[in-house]
Formats: C-alpha cells, structure tokens, sequence
C-alpha cells in the first residue's frame, strides 16, 4: 500500500469518526427569524377616503414580512391612536405583534386603552381585530366609564364597548331597567 492510499484511508476515517450529526444545525429557515427592516421611531398613518383612520407611533418596529406568517414587532411600547367621527382611542401597551395576514394586534404589558369619551381599559394582554374593530382577551382586565367599574375576566367587545361580553365579574355595572 502505497503513502498516498494509506493518507486517503486515513482521510477518510477521520471524517467518520469526526463527524456528529447530533449537532446539525439546519440553517435553511434563519433568514425568516431575521427581520427585513428594523425602524427607529416609527410612525405610521392609515388613511381611508382620505380621512386619518389610526396613527402608530412605537420606539422600535421590526418587520417581518419575509416570514410566513407575516408579521411585525414593537418590541420597546406602542401607541395606536384610532380616529372616528365622534370619538378618538389610544391604545397603548409595552409590546405588541400585528399579523398582517390575519389584521389581529396583540397587545402585552401594560395594555391601557382610552376613548376621548372618557372610558378606559386595563389589561395585560389584549387582542383587537383590525378588521372588526373587537377586542378581546381571555386575561383580567378593568373597564371604567361615567357610570361603571368593571374588574372581570374575559373580555369580548366592539370598540365603542356597547356590546361589551365579560366572563367572572367583579365591581359594579349600572344596570337600566327600560319598563
């Protein structure tokens, strides 16, 4: 056998036994956990028939719209200032994700909501649907207007909270008897 045959079986049976397939690392879908743009001090407007429907203003927005769901992130706050005819609503929290695909916001952390009608909302995580306009979230949260104090948990409601769904109640609802 000559020193060339006898280096290359060599070769060879280092990779065998050099090789630990236990640590492959699949590399293929890190690009898609990899934002396509980070933004500092972000603002976004909607607009629709030309009027502003919803401001977002956050410290650090993080799109990931090269994943397949198809997302972005507001990892240092956010505010969400919507706009109606007679009412305006800020949204504000520690974190959020929208899903683009899905037009759902998740809020979390320090979710506080505030209508220019004088309601106001506390949770720690709370859902909205773009689309519909609901909010939602299965966490404890406190609603207070004019008239209400609620502490409950599970929240199931239209933005103007006129049809507002709660699961266990605490604090007090004013309550209209209509006779």
């Amino acid at each position: 056998m000559s020193k060339f045959n006898s280096f290359l079986i060599s070769l060879v049976f280092l990779q065998f036994i050099s090789c630990d397939t236990s640590e492959y690392i699949n590399t293929s879908n890190i690009t898609d956990r990899l934002p396509i743009g980070i933004a500092k001090d972000f603002e976004m407007t909607y607009t629709d028939s030309m009027k502003i429907k919803s401001i977002i203003n956050a410290p650090t927005h993080k799109d990931f719209s090269n994943h397949p769901i198809n997302y972005s992130e507001f990892v240092d706050g956010i505010k969400v200032t919507l706009f109606d005819d007679d009412r305006i609503t800020t949204i504000t929290s520690d974190y959020a994700i929208l899903y683009n695909r899905y037009r759902l916001m998740d809020f979390q952390g320090n979710v506080i909501i505030i209508s220019s009608l004088g309601e106001t909302l506390f949770s720690d995580q709370l859902f909205f649907d773009t689309e519909t306009e609901w909010l939602f979230t299965e966490g404890r949260f406190r609603y207070t207007d004019d008239n209400n104090n609620i502490i409950a948990n599970r929240l199931d409601s239209n933005r103007e909270f006129s049809d507002l769904l709660t699961g266990s109640l605490v604090g007090s609802i004013n309550v209209s008897d209509n006779n």
